[in-house]
């Protein structure tokens, strides 16, 4: 009698472990997805100062110090926002990738 509620235990356990393993991989997928998104958005803002800053070089005068000096706001905000997004993204792919490395070896 006792060894048939210990098996029935361990069912009920084995039940609940699936379900988490399960429900894991969907948050490590979508960990993961949201981590690569804070890198597309540093580039995007990469992308964006340069071409702020081309565009202000080539349609705007250059001598004007005033210009340039309202120039550096957007561009070195943007440029700013940008490297503070890839390095968030390094320390979080960093951070996370040892959960991922679990989750694929659980898959297995």
């Amino acid at each position: 009698m006792v060894e048939n509620n210990v098996d029935e235990r361990l069912i009920g356990w084995n039940t609940i472990l699936d379900e988490i393993r399960g429900e894991s991989e969907l948050l490590v997928k979508d960990l993961l997805e949201g981590i690569r998104y804070v890198a597309a958005a540093g580039i995007l803002l990469l992308a964006l100062g340069a071409y702020i800053l081309i565009i202000g070089l080539r349609y705007g005068k250059t001598d004007d110090t005033l210009f340039l000096l309202v120039l550096i706001l957007p561009v070195g905000s943007t440029f700013l926002l940008g490297i503070y997004n890839l390095n968030k993204y390094i320390q979080l792919r960093s951070r996370y990738s040892r959960l991922f490395d679990i989750q694929s070896k659980l898959r297995k």
